[in-house]
């Protein structure tokens, strides 16, 4: 049978597009009822610091005085918005709590906090998150630090982040390079992790282009709207099941987003795949030997946990490098695999690497698994024969429509 998918838009894409409206126009762009919730919690947000600003400046003109009050900014656990969020608060006057999940909490965001406080920013962690006071930037009269060079003639600034653990924290930069006065961002390694991510930064600020040594804008098309890393499902979905063939829209085979990589992937996994219009058509092929592959993620990280099943239920052998950093995920996603992927493959993992190898059993139908609330994992687990999965409201996160449409 054929299936026509239609895929969510591209969360990523379309947050920083939100970030970069906000802080270039000051505008809040609409969205949809059936955009992802990162994309909701972004623009409620935005939504939230637009009406306490206006209530600030409102409140001055009448009284002379200046709201003292925190405004709490919540961004649950959208990874984005909390590393995205920080230098705008910091560079818009107010008093702002920046607050998470627990787990939010945890992820990596102290380069990008030390930076900021390099350049001035207030910025104090507290019990429930962060404690911004926000003021307006004036590059030509900060101090410099070791992080931080003046340029005597315009007053722009030039930063040093280490990224190392996410290209988020970067990115979050080139996002509020306007309010900051930031022309140039210095990379510490240029071996981060999810490049790609931040050339689709640098290509949705092109208004306030900045410069980053070493990385150049990708001139690559943004391309279709449709999310590359739900389609990823689906490839994995048709090579499972051979029967079926499936259109994907909106997708553009040619396009920014780093996962599109998968269609090379899925050539090596005999798979047909072809353009039409805005439309990826996908069918298997029959597999006449075991697929090895051997996948550098560095740039793909989001990827993993929908390979890693496919190879433990094709079966395939599947190694994985550059995978450290999948720790820092929305949840520990390399034990969170191994661990749930033993008892249907061999599996193998050090520092730096995970292999999955997949010995060809049938696999009992109604499988258990833990999605550690983790969206990826919940897509994952969701390839196996009707799995029960103990949260699967996670899958809002990025793809809200996956259940109806499995």
């Amino acid at each position: 049978m054929h299936f026509d998918i239609q895929l969510p838009d591209n969360k990523s894409l379309r947050i920083r597009e939100l970030v970069s409206s906000w802080v270039r126009r000051g505008e809040v762009l609409p969205i949809s009822s059936a955009d992802c919730r990162d994309i909701v919690i972004m623009h409620r947000a935005l939504t939230t610091i637009s009406a306490s600003v206006e209530t600030r400046l409102i409140a001055s003109l009448q009284s002379g005085k200046t709201p003292s009050s925190s405004v709490a900014i919540d961004v649950e656990d959208c990874g984005a918005a909390y590393r995205f969020l920080m230098p705008i608060l910091a560079a818009t006057p107010g008093t702002w709590r920046l607050t998470g999940t627990p787990r939010l909490l945890q992820r990596p965001i102290l380069p990008l906090v030390e930076v900021l406080r390099g350049i001035g920013a207030d910025i104090e962690r507290v019990e429930e998150g962060w404690l911004i006071q926000g003021r307006l930037f004036r590059p030509v009269e900060t101090i410099c630090t070791s992080s931080l060079q003046c340029d005597e003639i315009d007053g722009s600034l030039s930063l040093t982040i280490d990224a190392s653990q996410s290209s988020q924290m970067a990115s979050a930069l080139v996002l509020a390079a306007p309010l900051l006065g930031l022309r140039t961002l210095h990379l510490t390694t240029p071996d981060i992790p999810s490049l790609s991510y931040l050339r689709m930064t640098l290509a949705c600020s092109r208004e306030w282009p900045v410069t980053i040594p070493g990385v150049e804008v990708s001139e690559t098309p943004i391309g279709a709207s449709g999310d590359w890393s739900a389609a990823l499902f689906w490839f994995a979905y048709a090579r499972l099941h051979p029967e079926h063939s499936f259109s994907l829209s909106p997708l553009s085979l040619e396009s920014i987003q780093g996962d599109s990589i998968i269609s090379q992937w899925f050539n090596m996994l005999n798979m047909f795949i072809s353009i039409d219009n805005s439309n990826v058509e996908i069918s298997a092929e029959p597999l006449e030997t075991m697929p090895r592959l051997v996948l550098d993620v560095r740039d793909n990280l989001d990827t993993v946990p929908v390979m890693a099943a496919l190879a433990a239920l094709l079966p395939a052998d599947i190694t994985f490098r550059n995978v450290r950093n999948l720790q820092y995920k929305e949840s520990d996603r390399l034990n969170a695999l191994a661990t749930q992927l033993r008892p249907y493959a061999e599996i193998e993992i050090s520092d730096n690497e995970f292999r999955v190898v997949g010995n060809g059993q049938k696999i009992v139908a109604g499988a258990g698994f833990d999605t550690c609330h983790d969206h990826r994992l919940a897509m994952a687990f969701l390839l196996f024969p009707n799995a029960e999965l103990n949260d699967t409201d996670c899958l809002s996160k990025s793809y809200p429509g996956l259940l109806e449409q499995l």
